[in-house]
């Protein structure tokens, strides 16, 4: 009688997780990642209070600075800073203040070089053309204000530089033109506080195809002067007829005729003398 072959009951294998076991085997690692992630939180941490005290003290120190030595203290002590390309922008408004504009524009053409991505670069673009119109150089002042739109549209500067665009424009006798940027600032720009400044100054412009100064308007409501005939020997002048010489006309009032009160109660009669009682009575 054949056996038959015994076969060997499979061995359980416990492939689960062992947490005891993971720690003993990387314990070291574990304790050297956590020293590391400890060490650079806490130095984030410091940083971080290490630079809002330079910042407190850095607004404190801008705060405080006054002049124009005390600004370019500042500038020096706060290199690369945001606060100190905005204390170079008002060191050059001072400048300007003071009429030492050669000064004020080498401070804004640094400021330009240092802090091209400032927030405020556009603001030391716009302080450029404005230095060069106080200057007289009103051809480049127009320049740069037209590269200033070109270059950013829709800029918070781009509503001013529109109207000084139209001013100039303007005080050079070109009314087309600056009806023209006017308008433009109006339409890209109409909550603009400068678009009501140029809606205000486009209306007392006047059309060149009209020629009719509104000063004079009122003028076309008097009285014509009659023309005199030509050929004629005499020639007769009216007087011009002013508002000063035009006499007021006077109302006059027409009373109502009033006629005399009736009286209601009827007119007694002449009451007759009493008679004579030694008269003879008649028969």
């Amino acid at each position: 009688m054949s056996q038959l072959p015994q076969t060997s009951s499979p061995i359980n294998q416990d492939n689960s997780f062992d947490l005891l076991e993971f720690w003993i085997r990387h314990k070291a690692s574990i304790r050297a990642v956590a020293i590391l992630f400890i060490t650079a939180l806490v130095g984030y941490g410091a940083f971080s209070w290490i630079e809002k005290q330079q910042e407190t003290a850095a607004a404190e120190a801008f705060a405080s600075a006054k002049s124009p030595e005390e600004l370019n203290g500042f500038i020096s002590a706060h290199k690369g800073s945001a606060l100190s390309g905005n204390a170079a922008l008002l060191l050059a408004g001072k400048q300007r203040s003071d009429g030492k504009f050669e000064e004020s524009m080498k401070t804004l053409q640094d400021f330009s070089t240092r802090y091209p991505q400032h927030p405020l670069a556009g603001a030391a673009k716009l302080s450029i053309a404005a230095t060069l119109e106080q200057q007289s150089k009103i051809e480049e002042a127009l320049d740069h204000y037209r590269r200033l739109v070109s270059m950013d549209p829709r800029g918070f500067t781009a509503p001013a530089a529109h109207l000084r665009i139209a001013r100039i424009l303007r005080s050079q006798g070109k009314v087309d033109e600056a009806k023209a940027a006017y308008e433009t600032l109006q339409s890209q720009f109409p909550r603009s506080s400068f678009a009501n400044e140029a809606l205000l100054e486009s209306q007392e412009l006047i059309t060149p195809s009209s020629g009719i100064d509104p000063e004079l308007t009122p003028n076309l409501l008097l009285p014509s002067t009659p023309s005199v005939p030509t050929g004629s020997s005499k020639a007769t002048t009216t007087p011009a007829v002013t508002p000063e010489k035009v006499a007021p006309v006077q109302a006059t009032v027409v009373q109502p005729k009033t006629e005399p009160p009736v009286d209601a109660a009827p007119a007694k009669e002449k009451a007759l003398p009493p008679a004579d009682p030694s008269a003879p009575r008649p028969q």
